[in-house]
């Protein structure tokens, strides 16, 4: 599966309460043009959509927090993950889509195919983590349990390159800072 196909099966688990924190370029493009609820668009902030999600979800403790980004992302800011497995923030949820790929800016190839993701996961202190390969067969189970999850949830989904075309974001980033305000 392509990650445009797995933001589409994310779309009908996620409430009116969540917010969704999502990285630079296409899977922030595809969230925003996908899922219409309170989102941060980190657009041009690389690696920071973790920090970013446990900062709201230390704040936001009623609301659940969703980071979705991309394996290049994930690898640029790889340790705001272990604090996050700290602080153990029970509304966290995070969704790295990884198709070895700088995909937003040419297509090249990350460093993700060098870590072992289940057992870099086996050593964080999280309530649910896996690392599967997007497949239309499970795709629903998964992302059921993952976002059902009671506490600190990773998924990490091997998918295919690929990318829906849409138009970039409008906002320009203070407005998008001032919509999420809004739900505050």
């Amino acid at each position: 599966m392509k990650g445009h196909e797995v933001i589409a099966e994310l779309k009908a688990l996620i409430t009116e309460k969540d917010i969704i924190v999502s990285c630079p370029g296409n899977i922030s493009r595809e969230v925003y043009h996908m899922i219409d609820k309170p989102q941060v668009y980190l657009r041009g902030s690389m690696g920071l959509q973790i920090p970013v999600g446990l900062g709201i979800a230390l704040e936001e403790k009623e609301r659940n927090v969703m980071v979705i980004l991309g394996d290049g992302s994930f690898l640029m800011g790889m340790s705001s993950i272990v604090t996050a497995a700290f602080y153990q923030p029970t509304n966290l949820k995070i969704l790295i889509l990884d198709n070895a790929k700088y995909f937003t800016t040419g297509g090249q190839a990350t460093t993700s195919s060098a870590l072992d993701f289940s057992n870099f996961f086996k050593a964080l202190n999280a309530s649910f983590k896996k690392s599967s390969k997007a497949e239309e067969s499970t795709i629903k189970q998964d992302l059921a349990e993952f976002t059902k999850a009671k506490g600190f949830a990773i998924l990490h989904l091997l998918i295919e390159t690929g990318k829906k075309e849409l138009a970039n974001i409008s906002w320009h980033p203070e407005e998008i800072a001032n919509r999420i305000k809004q739900t505050f």
